[in-house]
């Protein structure tokens, strides 16, 4: 197989779950590929947390989430409180709304999942998840140097 084709198929598998999320939270008045889905994701699962920990679980720069941060504050989705361990930090908190926002973003991901695994054998999925991971090993290692 040659190399060009695996990244062009990478490159149509991103595109068309690009187009899949972004009417989808469009509705829910998210942008896709800013990462605010994943983030209400993340705060509905680990609960509060700082913007360098969200970041991080985002895989993210801090700037980026920030700006997200801010559209989703304004949008009355989340709170920064005082955090009582730091007090140079604020902890990021889902309101009610946003944690309702949260548990949509949960099922949209979740109908997605189920389109992208349709028909195919659950060990031809754990075989390509295997072979994903080595190709994210392989892109992180290229990064480092």
């Amino acid at each position: 197989m040659r190399k060009e084709a695996i990244r062009e198929i990478l490159h149509r598998l991103d595109l068309e779950r690009k187009k899949i999320l972004g009417p989808r939270l469009h509705e829910l008045g998210l942008t896709v590929g800013e990462g605010q889905g994943r983030a209400l994701l993340c705060l509905l699962k680990e609960g509060p947390m700082t913007q360098k920990e969200l970041a991080d679980l985002c895989m993210r720069d801090t700037a980026t989430v920030s700006r997200n941060l801010d559209k989703l504050e304004r949008a009355g989705l989340l709170t920064r409180e005082n955090n009582p361990e730091s007090r140079r930090s604020f902890l990021i908190c889902l309101t009610k709304e946003g944690e309702e926002k949260a548990r949509q973003v949960r099922q949209i991901f979740q109908q997605l999942d189920e389109q992208i695994w349709g028909e195919i054998p659950e060990a031809d999925m754990e075989r390509l998840y295997e072979i994903l991971a080595r190709v994210e090993k392989n892109l992180e290692l290229g990064n480092d140097g």
